[in-house]
Protein backbone atom coordinates (compact mmCIF):
# COMPACT_ATOMS: atom_id res chain seq x y z
CA UNK A 1 0.00 0.00 0.00
CA UNK A 2 1.43 3.37 -1.04
CA UNK A 3 1.74 6.09 1.60
CA UNK A 4 0.40 9.65 1.48
CA UNK A 5 3.33 12.03 0.94
CA UNK A 6 1.67 14.81 2.96
CA UNK A 7 1.61 12.50 6.00
CA UNK A 8 5.43 12.77 6.07
CA UNK A 9 5.52 16.57 6.27
CA UNK A 10 5.08 16.65 10.06
CA UNK A 11 7.60 13.86 10.87
CA UNK A 12 10.21 15.37 8.48
CA UNK A 13 9.84 18.79 10.11
CA UNK A 14 10.16 17.18 13.53
CA UNK A 15 13.38 15.41 12.50
CA UNK A 16 14.95 18.57 11.06
CA UNK A 17 14.06 20.71 14.10
CA UNK A 18 14.94 18.14 16.78
CA UNK A 19 17.46 19.22 19.48
CA UNK A 20 21.07 18.68 18.42
CA UNK A 21 20.37 18.45 14.67
CA UNK A 22 22.96 20.35 12.60
CA UNK A 23 21.40 21.67 9.39
CA UNK A 24 24.89 22.06 7.96
CA UNK A 25 25.55 18.32 7.90
CA UNK A 26 22.20 16.50 7.85
CA UNK A 27 21.26 14.77 4.58
CA UNK A 28 18.11 13.49 2.93
CA UNK A 29 19.45 9.96 3.35
CA UNK A 30 19.62 10.36 7.12
CA UNK A 31 16.10 11.79 7.22
CA UNK A 32 14.79 8.83 5.20
CA UNK A 33 16.48 6.44 7.63
CA UNK A 34 14.80 8.16 10.57
CA UNK A 35 11.43 7.92 8.82
CA UNK A 36 12.02 4.25 8.17
CA UNK A 37 13.04 3.68 11.80
CA UNK A 38 9.78 5.19 13.06
CA UNK A 39 7.54 2.13 13.15
CA UNK A 40 4.48 4.28 13.80
CA UNK A 41 4.66 5.51 10.18
CA UNK A 42 4.52 1.96 8.82
CA UNK A 43 6.91 2.68 5.91
CA UNK A 44 8.94 0.07 4.04
CA UNK A 45 12.29 0.45 2.31
CA UNK A 46 10.68 -0.56 -0.98
CA UNK A 47 8.06 2.21 -0.73
CA UNK A 48 10.66 4.85 0.06
CA UNK A 49 12.90 3.67 -2.76
CA UNK A 50 10.08 3.74 -5.30
CA UNK A 51 9.12 7.31 -4.33
CA UNK A 52 12.55 8.55 -3.31
CA UNK A 53 12.51 11.55 -5.64
CA UNK A 54 9.18 12.76 -4.24
CA UNK A 55 10.32 12.23 -0.65
CA UNK A 56 13.66 13.99 -1.27
CA UNK A 57 11.85 16.92 -2.88
CA UNK A 58 9.60 17.25 0.19
CA UNK A 59 12.63 17.04 2.52
CA UNK A 60 14.45 19.75 0.53
CA UNK A 61 11.49 22.14 0.64
CA UNK A 62 11.05 21.74 4.39
CA UNK A 63 14.82 22.01 4.92
CA UNK A 64 15.01 25.32 3.01
CA UNK A 65 12.05 26.73 4.95
CA UNK A 66 13.65 25.85 8.30
CA UNK A 67 17.06 27.19 7.24
CA UNK A 68 15.60 30.54 6.15
CA UNK A 69 13.66 30.86 9.40
CA UNK A 70 16.77 30.03 11.46
CA UNK A 71 18.77 32.69 9.60
CA UNK A 72 16.05 35.26 10.22
CA UNK A 73 15.92 34.33 13.94
CA UNK A 74 19.73 34.56 14.19
CA UNK A 75 19.78 38.02 12.56
CA UNK A 76 17.07 39.27 14.93
CA UNK A 77 18.93 37.86 17.94
CA UNK A 78 22.14 39.66 16.92
CA UNK A 79 20.30 42.95 16.42
CA UNK A 80 18.68 42.61 19.85
CA UNK A 81 22.04 41.85 21.47
CA UNK A 82 23.71 44.85 19.83
CA UNK A 83 20.88 47.13 20.98
CA UNK A 84 21.06 45.77 24.54
CA UNK A 85 24.86 46.12 24.69
CA UNK A 86 24.63 49.72 23.48
CA UNK A 87 22.08 50.58 26.18
CA UNK A 88 24.16 48.94 28.93
CA UNK A 89 27.28 50.81 27.73
CA UNK A 90 25.47 54.16 27.97
CA UNK A 91 24.17 53.31 31.46
CA UNK A 92 27.69 52.48 32.66
CA UNK A 93 29.16 55.67 31.23
CA UNK A 94 26.43 57.74 32.92
CA UNK A 95 27.08 55.99 36.22
CA UNK A 96 30.81 56.72 36.00
CA UNK A 97 30.29 60.49 35.69
CA UNK A 98 30.67 62.15 39.12
CA UNK A 99 29.95 65.79 40.04
CA UNK A 100 33.04 67.96 40.60
CA UNK A 101 33.63 68.91 44.22
CA UNK A 102 35.34 72.25 44.95
CA UNK A 103 37.77 72.49 47.84
CA UNK A 104 36.48 74.70 50.64
CA UNK A 105 38.76 77.57 51.66
CA UNK A 106 40.59 77.03 54.93
CA UNK A 107 40.25 73.29 54.62
CA UNK A 108 42.53 71.40 56.98
CA UNK A 109 45.53 69.90 55.15
CA UNK A 110 46.12 67.27 57.80
CA UNK A 111 46.15 63.92 55.99
CA UNK A 112 45.05 62.11 59.15
CA UNK A 113 41.69 63.91 59.09
CA UNK A 114 40.92 63.07 55.46
CA UNK A 115 38.70 60.09 54.69
CA UNK A 116 40.33 57.24 52.77
CA UNK A 117 40.20 57.78 48.99
CA UNK A 118 37.28 56.01 47.26
CA UNK A 119 38.04 52.85 45.39
CA UNK A 120 38.72 53.40 41.72
CA UNK A 121 35.77 52.38 39.57
CA UNK A 122 36.24 49.90 36.78
CA UNK A 123 36.36 51.38 33.33
CA UNK A 124 33.49 50.80 30.91
CA UNK A 125 35.75 48.50 28.91
CA UNK A 126 36.49 46.36 31.98
CA UNK A 127 32.77 46.16 32.80
CA UNK A 128 31.92 45.10 29.25
CA UNK A 129 34.63 42.43 29.29
CA UNK A 130 33.42 41.14 32.68
CA UNK A 131 29.82 41.00 31.45
CA UNK A 132 30.88 39.23 28.28
CA UNK A 133 32.77 36.61 30.28
CA UNK A 134 29.75 36.07 32.56
CA UNK A 135 27.46 35.76 29.53
CA UNK A 136 29.77 33.15 28.00
CA UNK A 137 29.75 31.10 31.22
CA UNK A 138 25.95 31.25 31.51
CA UNK A 139 25.54 30.37 27.82
CA UNK A 140 27.95 27.45 28.19
CA UNK A 141 26.05 26.13 31.23
CA UNK A 142 22.64 26.43 29.55
CA UNK A 143 23.88 24.79 26.35
CA UNK A 144 25.41 21.98 28.39
CA UNK A 145 22.06 21.35 30.14
CA UNK A 146 20.21 21.47 26.83
CA UNK A 147 22.55 18.93 25.25
CA UNK A 148 22.29 16.61 28.25
CA UNK A 149 18.49 16.73 28.10
CA UNK A 150 18.39 16.16 24.34
CA UNK A 151 20.74 13.14 24.42
CA UNK A 152 19.23 11.51 27.56
CA UNK A 153 22.51 11.60 29.46
CA UNK A 154 24.81 10.60 26.59
CA UNK A 155 27.85 12.87 25.91
CA UNK A 156 26.79 15.42 23.32
CA UNK A 157 29.00 16.75 20.57
CA UNK A 158 29.20 20.57 20.50
CA UNK A 159 26.82 21.98 17.95
CA UNK A 160 28.61 23.32 14.91
CA UNK A 161 27.97 26.81 13.61
CA UNK A 162 25.19 26.69 11.04
CA UNK A 163 26.44 27.13 7.50
CA UNK A 164 24.50 27.92 4.38
CA UNK A 165 23.55 24.85 2.44
CA UNK A 166 21.32 24.82 -0.61
CA UNK A 167 18.71 22.21 -1.32
CA UNK A 168 21.09 20.76 -3.94
CA UNK A 169 23.51 19.84 -1.16
CA UNK A 170 20.97 17.52 0.44
CA UNK A 171 22.39 14.10 -0.30
CA UNK A 172 19.91 11.70 -1.80
CA UNK A 173 22.21 8.76 -0.97
CA UNK A 174 22.00 5.19 -2.20
CA UNK A 175 19.56 2.72 -0.71
CA UNK A 176 20.51 -0.40 -2.68
CA UNK A 177 20.41 -3.35 -0.37
CA UNK A 178 18.98 -1.27 2.45
CA UNK A 179 15.65 -3.09 2.69
CA UNK A 180 17.11 -5.98 4.67
CA UNK A 181 18.89 -3.61 7.11
CA UNK A 182 15.70 -1.61 7.55
CA UNK A 183 13.72 -4.72 8.45
CA UNK A 184 16.25 -5.51 11.17
CA UNK A 185 16.03 -1.99 12.54
CA UNK A 186 12.24 -2.00 12.59
CA UNK A 187 12.14 -5.35 14.35
CA UNK A 188 13.86 -3.78 17.35
CA UNK A 189 11.87 -0.56 17.22
CA UNK A 190 13.18 2.97 16.73
CA UNK A 191 16.33 3.81 18.67
CA UNK A 192 18.12 6.97 19.69
CA UNK A 193 16.87 10.44 20.55
CA UNK A 194 13.83 10.31 18.24
CA UNK A 195 12.39 7.32 20.14
CA UNK A 196 12.81 8.97 23.54
CA UNK A 197 9.52 9.57 25.32
CA UNK A 198 8.65 12.85 27.05
CA UNK A 199 6.08 13.88 29.62
CA UNK A 200 3.56 16.15 27.89
CA UNK A 201 2.12 19.37 29.25
CA UNK A 202 -1.49 19.27 30.42
CA UNK A 203 -2.78 21.28 27.43
CA UNK A 204 -0.92 19.09 24.92
CA UNK A 205 -2.15 15.91 26.64
CA UNK A 206 -5.73 17.07 26.07
CA UNK A 207 -5.09 17.30 22.32
CA UNK A 208 -3.20 14.01 21.78
CA UNK A 209 -5.07 12.02 24.44
CA UNK A 210 -2.04 10.66 26.36
CA UNK A 211 0.47 11.95 28.91
CA UNK A 212 3.68 10.48 27.50
CA UNK A 213 4.96 10.10 23.90
CA UNK A 214 8.06 10.43 21.73
CA UNK A 215 8.35 13.60 19.67
CA UNK A 216 7.56 11.91 16.30
CA UNK A 217 4.50 10.26 17.86
CA UNK A 218 3.35 13.62 19.23
CA UNK A 219 3.61 15.14 15.75
CA UNK A 220 1.67 12.23 14.27
CA UNK A 221 -1.10 12.53 16.90
CA UNK A 222 -1.28 16.28 16.34
CA UNK A 223 -1.82 15.79 12.63
CA UNK A 224 -4.48 13.18 13.29
CA UNK A 225 -6.23 15.76 15.49
CA UNK A 226 -5.80 18.54 12.91
CA UNK A 227 -7.22 16.45 10.07
CA UNK A 228 -9.93 14.94 12.26
CA UNK A 229 -11.16 18.43 13.21
CA UNK A 230 -10.57 19.95 9.73
CA UNK A 231 -8.24 22.67 11.06
CA UNK A 232 -6.10 23.21 7.95
CA UNK A 233 -6.70 26.52 6.18
CA UNK A 234 -8.38 25.59 2.85
CA UNK A 235 -6.54 28.38 1.03
CA UNK A 236 -3.16 27.57 2.61
CA UNK A 237 -2.70 23.96 3.72
CA UNK A 238 0.47 24.85 5.64
CA UNK A 239 -1.50 27.06 8.00
CA UNK A 240 -3.41 25.59 10.96
CA UNK A 241 -6.55 27.29 12.31
CA UNK A 242 -6.53 26.65 16.07
CA UNK A 243 -9.64 25.57 17.97
CA UNK A 244 -9.94 26.01 21.76
CA UNK A 245 -7.76 22.99 22.58
CA UNK A 246 -5.05 24.00 20.09
CA UNK A 247 -5.10 27.62 21.30
CA UNK A 248 -4.36 26.36 24.81
CA UNK A 249 -1.18 24.75 23.43
CA UNK A 250 0.04 27.36 20.93
CA UNK A 251 -1.52 30.55 22.30
CA UNK A 252 -2.68 31.88 18.93
CA UNK A 253 -5.60 31.79 16.50
CA UNK A 254 -3.55 30.32 13.65
CA UNK A 255 -0.03 28.98 13.23
CA UNK A 256 2.15 27.68 10.39
CA UNK A 257 3.67 24.20 10.52
CA UNK A 258 7.24 25.36 11.10
CA UNK A 259 6.33 27.57 14.07
CA UNK A 260 4.07 24.81 15.42
CA UNK A 261 7.03 22.41 15.68
CA UNK A 262 9.16 25.11 17.32
CA UNK A 263 6.55 25.85 20.00
CA UNK A 264 5.91 22.14 20.52
CA UNK A 265 9.26 21.75 22.28
CA UNK A 266 8.00 23.86 25.19
CA UNK A 267 5.39 21.22 25.99
CA UNK A 268 7.81 18.23 26.05
CA UNK A 269 9.45 17.61 29.43
CA UNK A 270 12.16 15.13 30.42
CA UNK A 271 11.10 12.89 33.30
Amino acid sequence: MSFNLEDLRGPVTSILTAPGVDLGTISAKRVRKELLADTSLGLTARELKERREEVDSLISKIYESIRRQDQADESKRKRDEETEEGTEQEDREDAMEEPDTAEEPGEDDDDDDKPPPPKKKKSAKQNVEADAELARKISSELNSRSRRGASNGAPAMPKKRKTKKSAKMVDSGDEDGSEEKSKKKRSGGARGGFAKEYMLSESLSVVVGVDKLSRPQVVKKLWEYIRGHDLQNPSNKREILCDDAMRAVFGTEKIDMFRMNKVLGRHLHVE
